[in-house]
């Protein structure tokens, strides 16, 4: 039997996943307040400083296994966005804890890194251009 290689010469795609911007990542934006919201602006600095917390922390538990704690921290996360007006970090922060309480790794994997890149998005957005500072 004599047999047939063929070889392929199609170029690999290499996929790299990114989140769309939308108005979670300008919800938090000190230069997108108006006079009126300047008052509130000492409220998005904490909101902000949580979130990066929370961004570290949901690393860490996740690599060591502790997902009790990643739970807990994922629905800190839905609270947190829900004040802040950050809708789609909450929704994924609660599809983080579906992932937990119906245990499937690869899902909770994919959903966990497409909650560190919303809340990273969001972030990113927030400090604004590096020139601003």
């Amino acid at each position: 039997m004599n047999q047939e290689h063929s070889r392929s010469t199609r170029a690999i795609t290499r996929l790299i996943p990114r989140e769309t911007s939308g108005s979670d990542a300008l919800a938090l934006s000190p230069f997108g307040l108006t006079a009126d919201d300047q008052g509130q602006s000492e409220f998005f600095y904490a909101g902000l400083e949580e979130l990066s917390r929370h961004l570290k922390w949901l690393d860490d538990d996740y690599r060591t296994g502790q997902l009790a704690r990643l739970e807990t921290r994922a629905r800190s996360i839905v609270m947190l966005a829900d004040q802040l007006g950050l809708r789609r970090v909450g929704q994924v922060a609660a599809d983080v804890v579906y992932c937990i309480d119906d245990p499937n790794d690869a899902a909770l994997a994919a959903t966990l890194s497409r909650l560190m890149r919303l809340m990273t998005q969001v972030l990113d957005h927030a400090a604004g251009p590096v020139s601003a500072f």
